[in-house]
């Protein structure tokens, strides 16, 4: 083969090869599609799948909760605190049905505010994504919709238990016998529940020093564990211990939070969002 063949042949070898990036890519197009079409089962199938090949999704499912009783580290302390006053604070807030709904009347959104909620589903986002919890849907509002109440999302595959949570929470106020509305579901998934639904709360005590109080997390964490059976004391340990747990993983991944936060302001599809994270991660942590 003379030289200029072989230097064609070398061209049409480049030209025609796949990168993993782009092999990444046109993959998560398709569980864009199942996720669209309601198929999230598939679409969660499609992502191990994905994880097992090299070079495509190393992130997801890749991160590790430390046992219950390990030390916390002494520089993210503070903030772990915070955190746990945060919820306490909020939750005894929203016991009160009249403050929950004056919270709720919120009339004057702003830019800030905007951001806020963009930042706050990407912590939801990227927990979920970091402990093996696909999302599936999300939204992130416009002023003009925060002004009619309409709040920020993130929806998981695997979380379709708190429909249950939902029916069990109605029995108790009708004063239903407590041991007929308690529920089950594996420590696995309440784990996993409990670091995604403190994700929003953590980046905002991240970024600003403080959390503006969504209160239907804390509800929602709250009617989880009273669904459980957890006694107060249990319901403290377990929130701390998942506090813990969420401070670490954010912090350690911020830069791929950002990523993802600047993916879900301009609301690109699922799809998009995990390759904003897996970019990041390859690009920062690897």
């Amino acid at each position: 083969m003379s030289f200029t063949s072989h230097l064609q042949a070398t061209n049409l070898m480049v030209v025609g090869a796949k990168s993993p990036v782009d092999r990444r890519r046109k993959a998560l197009e398709r569980v864009n599609k199942e996720l669209s079409r309601g198929k999230y089962e598939t679409a969660l199938s499609l992502v191990k799948q994905l994880k097992g090949k090299h070079g495509c999704l190393s992130a997801f499912a890749s991160a590790k909760l430390l046992p219950k009783k390990s030390p916390v580290l002494d520089t993210l302390g503070g903030l772990i605190d915070s955190v746990s006053r945060s919820f306490e604070s909020v939750s005894a807030e929203a016991n009160s049905v009249k403050k929950f709904q004056e919270h709720k009347a919120i009339t004057s959104p702003s830019e800030e505010d905007w951001f806020a909620v963009v930042q706050h589903e990407s912590g939801h986002f990227l927990v979920g994504y970091l402990l093996g919890v696909l999302p599936r849907r999300y939204e992130i509002p416009n002023l003009e919709a925060m002004r009619d109440n309409v709040t920020g999302r993130v929806e998981f595959v695997g979380f379709e238990f708190l429909k249950q949570v939902g029916a069990a929470n109605q029995f108790m106020k009708d004063d239903v016998d407590l041991s007929v509305s308690q529920g089950y579901i594996s420590s696995k998934t309440l784990n996993n529940f409990s670091c995604v639904i403190l994700g929003g709360m953590v980046t905002e005590h991240m970024l600003f020093g403080y959390s503006e109080g969504f209160y239907s997390d804390v509800v929602k964490l709250n009617n989880v564990l009273q669904w459980r059976g957890f006694t107060e004391m249990e319901k403290a340990a377990h929130i701390r211990w998942a506090a813990s747990n969420t401070v670490s993983l954010l912090h350690s991944y911020n830069e791929a939070r950002v990523s993802l936060a600047k993916a879900m302001a301009k609301a690109k599809p699922i799809g998009a969002c995990i390759e904003a994270i897996e970019s990041a991660i390859s690009r920062h942590y690897m």
